[in-house]
């Protein structure tokens, strides 16, 4: 598995934090994706980037997670949906092809290299869904960034 080290900007982004058990958690993607997109539409908002999923802590039994996507301009949130800040920094990244359920495979061979190349984690980790069910009917063939904070 290859990893790169990359410097990220500092985005806003209207999110929605949840949990859930992992089992849940694809289903409760979805939803909180479309939930976003609902307000989105409804508000004339546009993406300013790919959506993405932070982990702030997982666990079978619990998931402690964001759906979220970047936006422009000053917004006023409402309900469930946040604004937040994306990680902006330093951080090692590595690109998945595949359907979602090699994710969870493929974030631990991930922590596996960053654990053996020394980085000392520095934030949640997080995925952006760069192409996905809505631009590719092929699973085989959805791109996935997987990135972790670092010092």
């Amino acid at each position: 598995m290859d990893i790169k080290e990359v410097v990220l900007e500092n985005k806003w982004a209207l999110t929605i934090r949840d949990t859930c058990t992992f089992a849940e958690l694809s289903d409760r993607f979805r939803d909180n994706f479309t939930e976003i997109v609902v307000f989105m539409k409804k508000n004339s908002i546009k993406p300013a980037g790919h959506f993405y999923g932070l982990y702030h802590s997982f666990s079978v039994e619990k998931v402690d997670f964001e759906a979220g996507v970047p936006v422009e301009g000053n917004i006023q949130p409402e309900g469930r949906i946040n604004m937040s800040e994306t990680h902006g920094g330093k951080a090692v990244m590595t690109i998945f092809t595949g359907h979602y359920d090699g994710l969870n495979e493929a974030w631990k061979k991930f922590a596996d290299v960053v654990d053996a190349a020394g980085y000392k984690l520095a934030g949640p980790c997080f995925e952006v869904y760069i192409t996905g069910p809505a631009e590719e009917p092929d699973s085989s063939k959805w791109i996935t960034e997987l990135y972790t904070p670092v010092e």
